[in-house]
């Protein structure tokens, strides 16, 4: 395990953690406002939820899974993005801010496989 990995996993790991925890007051706030004022079903924060909540465990212990629960969905939106920019017509300020943002979302699982040795299963 090289020593600059650690940190960077950990960190990452309790800042999804953290993510988690913010999804999961969202959901109760949401369940109580569907209780006691039929308000909206934001259901799907639970699921969000729990998907943070197994990839922070997993980065904070250096898992190889957690790189992978993290690296899809960013790819997958990077591609959305980069897909629709090139079907629209829009201003070109615009397509530079969708542009810096898929870049950073591609930046951030690259960076993670950069360290793919150094984890396990």
């Amino acid at each position: 395990m090289s020593a600059t990995s650690k940190p960077v996993f950990k960190t990452l790991g309790y800042a999804t953690l953290f993510v988690a925890g913010l999804l999961l007051v969202l959901f109760l706030r949401n369940l109580r406002s569907r209780l006691y004022y039929h308000g909206p079903d934001y259901g799907f924060l639970f699921w969000l939820f729990a998907w943070s909540a197994i990839a922070g465990i997993g980065l904070v212990c250096l898992r190889k899974w957690a790189v992978i629960l993290l690296f899809f969905p960013g790819v997958a939106t990077a591609v959305i993005i980069l897909v629709s920019v090139f079907k629209t017509s829009i201003a070109a300020w615009a397509v530079l801010v969708n542009l810096s943002f898929t870049v950073f979302l591609l930046a951030i699982p690259m960076l993670l496989l950069h360290y793919w040795n150094d984890l396990h299963w």
